[in-house]
């Protein structure tokens, strides 16, 4: 067994018995760095591992050799840190390759395969499409990968837009040039008597003495893609006669991303009888274990073994069947913890994993040694988890930089919730009794909320009183939620009356929400572009953007659209939480018309269609970070407008994923930032100023006063009044022409 372990303060790589016996030996001493992702080689001699560094490496098990294999020019964004260097690699039966894939200048990711034998690397990609996870059939003859080259556009239900989904399919390179195809063409003879009557490729050959040779002329071109639907392919493994793979609904972006993939589908492809089975329905991951005839799968608290040695036509049936039964039970597993032990560990290896991963090599300026000596003394007067929490925040608070947060293990206390049901509502005290003063609604166009209080066949409204909840006599000696507890989603009677009293009351029945804050958060919105729509006469219309992310990209489609025709916008990023560079939403705001036609009978109309010719100015206020700060400095830089509020908060570094420690605690690190195109650091620590600095007033913004929204809309108006916004009219028909 191999590991990687920093018993002796870095992390090194171990190895012992397989049974638990003997003594552990430690096979490297590399120094400072963060090794991971080990795979044996076929004959237990060799183990490749990867870094921090992008780079992959070769360990000889008896010289302790260490020979750097290759490295990525470019890396994934916001995944795992682990996913970012050259992670894939797989050995060739006879151990004398390794393939992987690398992602080179051009952001291109192809397949690579090292020859140990003569040291040389080989591109046996042809550099058109994204090709990763590479692994050798166990009989040598060929290699399979994934790669995204299914490009069959999804066409926008509104406008003239693409977007390209499922796109990886699961291909197979012959490595001779006189070898056979991974499926072979079948004649109708054989075809038709059945597939399981298909005699197996391998069914009488030993893979133990296999020798793999390689063509490399015209490898590239000996390709053939397995007849799968096209998909969401990750985690490629080849075992005898089968190939098993993960696919799953939600796709992404990006081809390493597993961060953001639910849960996904485990299946197998059968080399004998070319159907597809479904092993284990939802997964997190797997892998298959060395003699190819079981695995073991992850889905969150589960983990199972399967076999997967057998095939043929029962081989889906009987995977179905044994899903529940192979899980195992994990219950009886005890560990005993020396909690103080264990947080020494947790804060070495935090303070290391700073160290590697932190964008600036020369750590912001700060002596990093010191540092981690001065906070290591703290260590061991914790008493808990929260503590330790505490000492890492502080920490890696020293780099003084953002994005820098730790989370507590998963030993922690925990209090049971109750929710409390929210009706949607605004209350005052009058007297003994609670009156309901405000009752928010969303606009007509949005009824993915539904406000308990607004639905049709409700007789609810502002000023009436709230005098019982199921028969429970309300009163002001509690806050009206305290009879709300545990109601959230349930069926509520609610007993209202135009007056504090019990006579002439009436009851309705509602369903009260568990969040009333994106109700709140559209009556605010809605709130705002009627400000804006009435103080202009209708002239300037209004945006707002909560994030960078998914909530701006379900907002922007509802509230653009409907207002691209008008002369000014308002794009408000104020309170904005950031998650993704912003540059999908500015590139479509920034679009104009390129052309106008003409029609007969209708108005003439622009192309392209939903762009906006409108002049625009930009929101922000100290409470916008992270992509909250790049969404006023890209509009500035595309020259979209001035921007209007205060200075944002400072935030754009970016980060990975939580590292994970050993306690079940974890922390960030930092490990790229942003720089502006003629190479000045910006934005971090610094955040945006505005154009036009406009202090908010909280008092007067309780009163429904938005001294910034205000400015604004004086902005657009003059700027609407000395530039008015205009489209050409068509020349005189042509005579004659």
């Amino acid at each position: 067994i191999a590991w990687v372990s920093d018993a002796d303060g870095e992390s090194d790589i171990w190895i012992t018995a397989a049974g638990g016996h003997g003594t552990a030996r430690r096979l490297t001493d590399l120094g400072p760095g963060y090794r991971h992702t080990l795979r044996w080689s076929p004959d237990s001699e060799k183990i490749a591992f990867a870094d921090q560094t992008l780079s992959f490496h070769i360990l000889d098990i008896d010289s302790k050799a260490v020979t750097t294999i290759d490295r990525s020019e470019r890396e994934p964004m916001d995944i795992g840190l682990e996913k970012k260097p050259i992670s894939d690699y797989s050995w060739s039966p006879d151990g004398r390759f390794l393939a992987y894939s690398k992602i080179g200048l051009d952001m291109v990711s192809r397949v690579w395969i090292h020859d140990l034998d003569t040291g040389e690397s080989h591109d046996v990609s042809d550099g058109r499409f994204n090709d990763f996870g590479p692994v050798f059939a166990p009989d040598g003859r060929h290699l399979l990968f994934i790669s995204n080259r299914h490009f069959r556009p999804t066409l926008g239900d509104f406008e003239w837009e693409m977007v390209y989904k499922d796109l990886a399919g699961i291909y197979a390179l012959t490595l001779q040039a006189d070898g056979q195809a991974l499926l072979p063409l079948l004649s109708d003879e054989v075809a038709s008597v059945g597939a399981d009557k298909i005699p197996s490729r391998t069914k009488n050959e030993k893979t133990e003495s296999v020798t793999v040779g390689i063509d490399w002329d015209g490898l590239a071109h000996r390709l053939e893609a397995l007849p799968l639907e096209a998909g969401n392919y990750r985690h490629l493994s080849a075992i005898e006669n089968k190939i098993l793979y993960l696919n799953g609904s939600d796709g992404d972006f990006n081809p390493f991303e597993f961060r953001a993939l639910a849960p996904q589908e485990l299946a197998a492809f059968d080399l004998s009888d070319r159907e597809e089975s479904t092993l284990v329905k939802k997964v997190d991951g797997y892998r298959v274990a060395a003699d190819g005839r079981h695995l073991v799968w992850r889905r969150g608290a589960k983990t199972g073994i399967k076999k997967v040695g057998s095939s043929g036509p029962r081989f889906a049936a009987m995977a179905e069947k044994k899903e529940k039964t192979d899980t195992l039970d994990l219950e009886r597993l005890v560990v005993t913890i020396d909690p103080r032990a264990e947080w020494a560990q947790v804060y070495d290896e935090a303070w290391r994993l700073e160290r590697d991963f932190y964008y600036d090599p020369g750590m912001n300026g700060l002596d990093w040694p010191a540092v981690g000596q001065q906070y290591r003394a703290l260590v061991k007067r914790a008493t808990c988890a929260q503590d330790m929490r505490y000492i890492l925040g502080e920490l890696i608070g020293e780099l003084s930089t953002s994005h820098t947060y730790a989370s507590s293990g998963a030993r922690r206390l925990k209090a049971d919730r109750v929710n409390v049901g929210m009706l949607g509502a605004d209350f005052s005290p009058d007297k003994d009794h609670w009156k309901i003063t405000k009752i928010y609604d969303v606009a007509d166009w949005n009824r993915e909320i539904l406000p308990p209080l607004t639905r049709p066949g409700i007789k609810a409204g502002e000023g009436l009183y709230l005098m019982a909840v199921n028969g429970d006599k309300v009163t002001t000696h509690q806050e009206p939620y305290a009879w709300f507890q545990g109601l959230a989603g349930v069926p509520t009677r609610l007993t209202l009356n135009n007056s504090p009293s019990f006579e002439g009351a009436w009851d309705i029945t509602v369903k009260p929400l568990r969040s009333e804050r994106r109700l709140r958060y559209q009556a605010w919105v809605e709130h705002n572009r009627k400000i804006a729509d009435e103080a202009s006469g209708g002239t300037i219309g209004y945006l707002h953007f909560p994030d960078t992310y998914l909530g701006s990209a379900a907002e922007f489609p509802r509230q653009y659209y409907s207002q691209v025709m008008k002369d000014g916008l308002i794009i408000d990023g104020r309170f904005n939480g950031g998650g993704l560079d912003p540059d999908i939403f500015l590139a479509r705001l920034a679009k104009k018309p390129l052309s106008y036609w003409t029609r007969r009978y209708s108005a003439d109309q622009q192309t392209p269609w939903y762009v906006s010719r409108a002049h625009m100015v930009c929101l922000t206020n100290r409470q916008a970070g992270s992509g909250g700060d790049e969404l006023p400095f890209e509009f500035r830089e595309k020259g979209m407008g001035p921007v209007i509020g205060t200075r944002t908060w400072g935030g754009l570094v970016g980060i990975s994923m939580f590292l994970s420690l050993m306690d079940g605690s974890g922390l960030t690190a930092p490990d790229y930032r942003i720089y502006t195109t003629d190479g000045r650091w910006t934005i971090e620590n610094e955040g945006v100023t505005p154009d036009i600095e406009v202090e908010l007033d909280p008092t007067e913004m309780l009163k429904g006063h938005d001294a910034q929204l205000q400015k604004a809309i004086e902005v657009l108006m003059e700027k609407i009044k000395t530039e008015p916004v205009t489209a050409p009219t068509h020349p005189p028909f042509p005579e004659g022409k």
